[in-house]
């Protein structure tokens, strides 16, 4: 686990498993790096609040106001996250709780499509963790 890097830090790229593919979003500000939620079909924005779709993580930076309605997307890929309230466990899945923050999910979450990825390391609230986006 990894500590130091200050609240809800970006997800930082560690091992691309998938080239980023092109998905629609609004024309509003994205760090690359942020956590992604899906809001309609292959529509993401940034991921805030518990139980938000998975959508991915901004492989590049989205300026607003610059008439673009695209974004690159990681949907696969090893990531430095970090861990929300409750933390995470090694090998159990994880979903969004906080903006750029996780949780461990719970058994039904796969199926209504909260699960981000897994955790590789067990972490407490506020620390750093290497997460398999899309891994579930």
């Amino acid at each position: 686990m990894y500590i130091g890097m200050g609240a809800n830090t970006v997800a930082k790229l560690m091992v691309e498993l998938e080239p980023p593919i092109m998905m629609i979003c609004a024309d509003a500000a994205i760090p690359k790096g942020t956590v992604l939620k899906l809001s309609t079909p292959y529509t993401v924005a940034a991921s805030a609040a518990d139980n938000d779709l998975f959508g991915g993580i901004a492989a590049e930076e989205k300026i607003s106001g610059d008439g673009k309605l695209m974004i690159a997307v990681y949907r696969r890929g090893i990531f430095k996250v970090e861990a929300g309230a409750g933390g995470v466990t090694v090998g159990l899945p994880v979903g969004i709780v906080a903006l750029n923050n996780f949780k461990n999910t719970t058994a039904n979450d796969n199926d209504l499509g909260y699960n981000f990825g897994r955790a590789l390391e067990t972490a407490a609230d506020t620390q750093f963790f290497l997460m398999e986006l899309g891994g579930c």
